[in-house]
Parts: C-alpha cells; structure tokens; sequence
C-alpha cells in the first residue's frame, strides 16, 4: 500500500471512530465551559479565562465555530475530530520508509488517547495535530520557509493551550544537535513562538493554582516509582490508564504485557537512535519537563491527557523500532494496534450504555417544580451542568451561586476555598426574600457531600426550605413555593 493510501486509511478510521464517540459521548463539565465561552465575546472569555486556566486560542476557535452555526457541544467537537484525523494523516505521511509507515498508520488510527481526545471539544487534540507538524518539520531539511512554518506552529500550540510552551521548550532542546543552519533557524522558530505568547504570559502567572488541582489526581495516584516512567509508556495503546480519563477499562494484565511490548519496540529503535533522535529526544524532552515542572513548580501533567502532547514523536520512534525488528516488529504492533482498537470499541459501547448522570435527575426535579422567573441557587460545581441539562428552561430562570464568586469561574471548583464564604449566606437570604416578595419561587441544589454545604443548614431553616428531591450523596434538592414572606 502506497505512502497516500496509508495515511487515508489511518485518518479515516480515526476520524471515523471519533465521530462515533463525539456523537455517542454525552458531554461533561468541561465542554460544557468550552461551550459558555464559544457563546461569550471576545472580552468575556479573556476575563473568565484570568479566573481559570489555559490560554484564550482554543476557546476563541470554538466561537468562530458558533458564529457559523456550532451551538452543542457535540458540534464543537467536530474541531477536535478533524484535528485528530488531519493529524494522524500528516504523521504517516512524514514516513518515507513503507514499514515504519505502516507501523505508524496501525498504532494511530484506533489509538485510545486519539478516541478520547477526538470526542473531546477541548484542546487537546488540537495540541496532538500540531505537536504532529512538529515531528514532521524537526525531521525536514532546514530552510527559511521550515523555520516559518514552525514558528507558526509553536506560536498556535502556545495560544492553544500551555502544554505548547512545553512542545516548544522540547523544540529548543532538539535543535541542539542539529547542525549549526538547521540549529540557528530552529531556535529563531521557538524565540518566535515564545515572544508571540508574552502577551498572554501575565495573565497566565496570575491563573488560580486552584484551578489546576485536578490535573494532580491522575498523578498522585500513580505509584512514585512510576511516575518518571509515565512519559515513556502512556503513550503507548495499552498503558494502564488512570481513572480520570474516560475510556474502558484493560484490565492490569493486559496493559503490563502491552507495556512490555511498548518498550520493547523502544529498544529497538534505540539501536539505530541516529534515524529517530530528532522525535526521540523530542519525546523525552517534553517529558521530562512535565515531570519535573509538576513535581517542583505546579501540577502541569495530567496523564493520558497531557500525552496527546508527546504522542506523534513517540509513535515515530517506536515504529521505527518496528521496521527494526521486520516480522517480530510488525507482529508487536498489530498485537498493540489490535488492543487498542479492542479498547476504543470497548469504550464507544460504554459511552453509548452509560446511565445518566446524576445531574440529568436533578435537572427532571428542577423542571417538576420551575416555573419561569423562578430564583434557582446552585451550590459546589453544578451551576453549568444543570443549567445544561434544564434545556430550554435555562433562559427563562433566574440563577446564583454558593459561594457567590463561583459564577465567575465556573470551569473549576475548589471546595477548601469555598468553607471561608460565610459571608456569602446573610446575601443569599435576602435574594431568597426579593424573589419571595416578587411572587416567585426559590430553589437550592445542594451538595451534601461538600464540607461547605454545612454553611447552609441555618439558613434553609429561617427560610423555610424543605427537601423536595435528593439523589445521595449527589445532591438535595430544596425549595419553597411562590408566595409572600409569612405565606
């Protein structure tokens, strides 16, 4: 099969599978803040993102998209399917050798991380196609025109998202051993990209740490002795992946014997390093400043997640360990290819019979209850969910937040700051009382899980709140029907 016909065919199962999944996968908190920021102006989403995390490129992509008719999260994530496919066909395209071209195509078109990133209307698949453009230009012959283009591409991986300052960093370290033309204009590129993002450099070192607290989880609950190791072998189809990724479940058998496959086409290329040392140090570049940057600056790595980064490179070299190997090579990658496929069909069959969420239950008592002008408080992190899930209910409520400054950051929640917003709850009561005394009703989402939730059990009572609906121990649901104070 020719250069062409390999790549067509690895995009279009990647792209085909990534429609699956963005058209099965019901959409989660985060999409549903890609999605508030598509329909927000220009300067609404720079002043959200100073309360949050990432930088405005992704974001500002998907409210061009809604100008033109993308109004579902669904519709949004066709930018990440396109990303996804357009991206795994310019990588295998890059191959001038048929068997690492072949190797490439087959670990990348059923690829899980792909999948997931894919039915994602988040940036990492973006981040994925331009960390593939990348790989391809560090491997080209230099030239003025190269190193314009890939100042473009490291410019745009910045704005997409931080990770790009990592892509770019890796860049740097690479162009150290090239010869001194390829070398100097490599380094031009990357000083390029850097400055073009100074811009948004203070608003970033200004982002809430907070807001970043989740990328951890993944990371703490890796054993320390593999959490160097994470880089390495998360890229490959069948790691062992972390519970805060949506995918279906290996088993720990299975990602042990993938892994060791994984590393044993590492290996191989290893033994003719000069073929693949630009995308090689590349991937161990990137990294190790995710490591270490998480371990002594902020948490930078989120698992799985963060790998999309690091994958077009690692699937260069570890093909290249495939070509190596001849038959032996070609058999390991199908048994990773034929695993990884096992587990995107797994996966797209879990989204498709996954039960509803608990927030859907919430959003039906919501709309027994509501009538329109309505004040409806919603505590922790439910405010975007549940404004979602109400349908068209949402524009004809009235809507606050507990704690009251949750509203202006609703892509993150922190519960530890939440327990100092007391001062929030003599506020709340009198919102409570206006919508009262304008003939309307109330209505309090809680979350008894939370520690802040106590904050509120005094308040209910002086206003008369009683349970209409729980799911424990995901939320209560309180309110009291229309009518005068006294009523």
């Amino acid at each position: 099969m020719g250069r062409g016909r390999w790549a067509a065919a690895a995009a279009t199962i990647a792209g085909g599978l990534g429609m699956a999944g963005a058209l099965l996968r019901r959409p989660w908190h985060d999409e549903l803040f890609t999605l508030e920021l598509a329909r927000s102006s220009l300067a609404a989403v720079v002043g959200a993102l100073r309360l949050d995390s990432g930088p405005p490129g992704y974001y500002l992509l998907c409210r061009l998209a809604h100008l033109f008719g993308a109004d579902s999260v669904r519709a949004l994530r066709m930018l990440s399917v396109v990303a996804v496919a357009a991206g795994v066909a310019i990588l295998v395209l890059s191959l001038a050798e048929q068997r690492q071209r072949t190797a490439a195509a087959l670990l990348l078109a059923a690829h899980p991380l792909l999948l997931a990133a894919a039915a994602d209307a988040r940036a990492y698949a973006l981040l994925f196609a331009l960390s593939a453009v990348a790989v391809c230009l560090l491997r080209a012959d230099a030239s003025p025109r190269r190193a314009a283009v890939l100042a473009a591409v490291l410019a745009a991986a910045c704005w997409v998202h931080a990770l790009g300052l990592v892509l770019t960093g890796a860049v740097v370290v690479v162009a150290s051993l090239m010869d001194a033309k390829a070398r100097r204009l490599t380094w031009l590129a990357a000083l390029a990209a850097l400055v073009s993002f100074l811009p948004w450099l203070p608003v970033m070192l200004r982002q809430p740490g907070a807001s970043l607290t989740w990328m951890v989880r993944g990371w703490e609950n890796t054993p320390a002795m593999l959490r160097w190791l994470l880089p390495v072998i998360q890229s490959g189809p069948l790691a062992q992946r972390t519970a805060f990724i949506d995918l279906a479940g290996l088993g720990g058998p299975v990602a042990v014997i993938g892994t060791l496959a994984w590393l044993a086409l590492l290996v191989a290329a290893m033994t003719a390093v000069r073929r693949v040392l630009s995308p090689l140090l590349l991937w161990l570049a990137a990294g190790g400043v995710l490591v270490a940057a998480t371990i002594l600056l902020r948490p930078v790595y989120a698992p799985d997640r963060a790998d999309v980064l690091l994958l077009p490179a690692a699937v260069v070299v570890v093909a290249a360990g495939a070509r190596r190997l001849g038959k032996t090579g070609l058999a390991l990658v199908l048994a990773l290819a034929a695993g990884g496929a096992w587990q995107s069909l797994a996966t797209l069959h879990q989204w498709e019979s996954a039960p509803s969420r608990p927030v859907a239950k919430a959003a039906a008592a919501l709309q027994r209850v509501a009538r329109p002008g309505d004040l409806v408080v919603t505590t922790g992190w439910w405010l975007l969910d549940l404004r979602h899930a109400v349908g068209p209910l949402d524009t004809r409520l009235r809507w606050a937040t507990f704690p009251a400054d949750t509203a202006a950051h609703p892509g993150w929640y922190d519960d530890s700051l939440a327990l100092s917003a007391a001062g929030d709850v003599p506020e709340l009561a009198q919102r409570f009382a206006s919508a009262r005394a304008a003939g309307h009703a109330v209505w309090l989402l809680r979350s008894p899980a939370l520690p802040s939730d106590r904050l509120l059990d005094r308040l209910v009572g002086e206003v008369g709140l009683a349970p209409v609906a729980a799911q424990q121990p995901y939320w209560e649901l309180w309110g009291r029907f229309a009518g005068p104070p006294g009523s």
